[in-house]
């Protein structure tokens, strides 16, 4: 009897030993560290990502942003955006992918909400203006008066599948979600390839942080003043399994007769946005959320912004006088880094 007693006991001691190995085996995993950069998009694409299937994830990615770039770009010739311009006025609907429709229907529905401030049909002006371009310009008045008259989301048609837009010389730009939707599309990536940690750069105004570092700890992103050194982050604060989009007047432009143009525009005007707000950033668990509505703030202005924050938006807002506002669910983990108290005023949203 004590011999198959102490034959259990070893039995217990070999499995109990096996199991620490797996269980160090899956740790040395999650901490595998793989890393890429390339351009897509029209953006560099970063990411940092940990875990066994890492370097398969990220080819998955990459793969994935290209065939969006591909479907959405409203500068590439065959893409579903620009066959859709082509046929506009036409009265024929555009069979486009699956992943175009569910895009300009989630975004065509956000943008209901922002009482006009963001516009998916103000691609012409923004073609016009050509801010993204190697020839920006700054289009005369009647042009622009002319252009704002095609500027009608519900011109835009969308139904089983297929997209047409009522009038000749309408066409869509996705390039205020697009970044914040592709966050999305790695999020569901990431999923299928059971990474849980990783941090993804869609550009600069476009971060998805997933669950946290493989030590545990928290995710920390910065936030800069745009005006001030680029490497150097104003304050920071945790982020976990969310996206993170911000938007400002820093990020494209060009000078004319010494007047700085940027690259968001006004629907209401067709012209670059006058606004109150140096840059805004908006926290949510879907990007496509995250990027319409800080380009949306951005045009409205600090105001109607704080209302927003208000009702339950998260994120953070710097405006034309140097006060920085932090939204309620932020403050626990907020950190001021390079604070100069003469010149930024934080204040904490109720």
């Amino acid at each position: 009897m004590k011999r198959w007693k102490n034959m259990g006991l070893a039995l217990c001691a070999a499995a109990l030993i096996g199991a620490a190995c797996c269980f160090v085996l899956r740790s040395a995993q999650n901490r595998e560290e793989s890393t890429s950069s390339s351009f897509v998009m029209d953006t560099v694409v970063e990411q940092r990502v940990y875990g066994a299937n890492g370097q398969n994830a990220i080819h998955a990615v990459e793969r994935s942003l290209r065939e969006l770039e591909g479907l959405f770009s409203l500068y590439q010739e065959g893409s579903d955006i620009a066959r859709l311009a082509a046929s506009a006025g036409s009265g024929s609907a555009v069979a486009i992918d699956e992943r175009t429709y569910a895009l300009l229907s989630e975004a065509k529905a956000l943008a209901r909400q922002t009482d006009g401030s963001f516009c998916l049909t103000i691609a012409p002006l923004a073609l016009a203006w050509g801010v993204a371009s190697d020839n920006p310009r700054v289009p005369p008045q009647e042009e622009i008066d002319a252009l704002l008259a095609l500027v009608d989301d519900d011109d835009l048609i969308l139904r089983d599948g297929a997209a047409a837009l009522r009038r000749a010389g309408q066409s869509v730009d996705l390039g205020g979600v697009a970044k914040g939707a592709a966050c999305d599309v790695i999020k569901a990536l990431y999923d299928a390839y059971e990474i849980r940690s990783a941090l993804c750069w869609v550009g600069g105004s476009s971060i998805y942080a997933r669950g946290t570092k493989p030590d545990g700890t928290a995710w920390r992103l910065g936030f800069r003043d745009p005006s001030g050194e680029e490497a150097v982050p104003l304050a920071s604060f945790e982020i976990r399994d969310a996206v993170f989009c911000t938007s400002g007047g820093y990020e494209r432009f060009f000078e004319a007769s010494g007047v700085r143009y940027h690259h968001i525009l006004d629907p209401s005007t067709g012209r670059p946005a006058e606004t109150d707000i140096v840059s805004v950033g908006v926290l949510s668990e879907s990007g496509a959320h995250a990027d319409l509505w800080s380009t949306a703030l951005f045009v409205q202005g600090a105001e109607k912004a704080l209302d927003y924050f208000s009702k339950g938006g998260e994120g953070l807002l710097l405006d034309c006088e140097n006060n920085l506002y932090v939204s309620k669910a932020l403050q626990k983990s907020f950190q001021l880094t390079a604070f100069d108290s003469t010149r930024y005023h934080v204040v904490f949203l109720p």
